[in-house]
């Protein structure tokens, strides 16, 4: 188990860099973009696919990240309302129904890049095999529910309630 959750450790670290170096590549891309055409009256022709390329890649990098971390969207008027015991086998239940979710949407994005190589699909700027932007798609959902599966073993095993791997329940929010 401790193997497992020092593998755990290293995806964070590196889903970490992944968004941090993707949201600072994308906005300087943009930004020398709209620089380009403001000054030279001349657009990258480049800069709006890879824009979002970029934007596909931090939003499902994201998914197993915001997990790992309990900051996913939570309905919390009731669940707040209910008993620790509840709580707990509520958020376990929650838990498996999303890692079964992101189990079956990754699966069916591996059809669809499956699909757009068997078309032949490449992007109209770069040229790039269309596939290669979507192959992060089913990475992040594959990621999300393992990070779920986590979240179901912690749950089981620790007295505490917890909303992330990271994040028992009742733990102040950083903004």
């Amino acid at each position: 188990m401790k193997l497992f959750w020092k593998l755990d450790d290293l995806i964070a670290l590196i889903t970490e860099w992944v968004l941090a170096s993707g949201v600072l590549f994308m906005a300087g891309l943009l930004i020398c973009n709209v620089v380009s055409r403001k000054l030279f009256m001349k657009s990258m022709a480049s800069a709006d696919e890879l824009g979002g390329s970029l934007l596909i890649l931090v939003t499902f990098s994201g998914i197993g990240y915001a997990a790992r971390k309990g900051r996913h969207i939570r309905m919390t008027a009731i669940f707040d309302t209910l008993s620790p015991k509840i709580k707990k086998a509520l958020m376990i239940f929650i838990s498996f129904v999303t890692m079964a979710t992101y189990i079956y949407v990754c699966s069916i994005a591996l059809d669809y890049i499956e699909y757009t190589k068997m078309l032949g699909k490449v992007t109209s700027a770069l040229e790039m095999p269309d596939w290669i932007r979507a192959a992060v798609v089913p990475v992040g959902f594959g990621l999300g529910a393992i990070q779920y599966l986590m979240n179901i073993i912690i749950n089981i095993k620790e007295p505490e309630l917890y909303v992330g791997t990271e994040k028992p329940e009742g733990e102040d929010t950083e903004c």
